[in-house]
């Protein structure tokens, strides 16, 4: 017969395997997250490299265009900023 403070004990025990177990579940299941983002990572990866040299080239080309063109929005709304005072 078990004493109330081996059976207090054992309820002790089958708790924390319960709480390992959960833990283990849970760092299982980020790391099956974390693997598939670094899937969808290399697949960017390679899709980006195999885009033809021009391509990416035209994308820089727009890049430079877009910050041209902030630099002169910004430039623009600071004028104005001025007139108004």
């Amino acid at each position: 017969m078990l004493s109330v403070k081996q059976g207090a004990y054992q309820d002790y025990q089958k708790d924390q395997r319960g709480k390992m177990a959960e833990t283990t579940i849970n760092f299982v299941n980020a790391l099956r997250g974390q693997q598939e983002q670094l899937k969808r990572l290399i697949s960017q990866k390679i899709m980006i490299s195999d885009q033809p040299k021009a391509t990416l080239s035209e994308i820089e080309v727009q890049i430079r265009e877009l910050k041209r063109l902030l630099a002169q929005l910004e430039t623009d709304v600071q004028e104005q900023l001025q007139r108004g005072q």
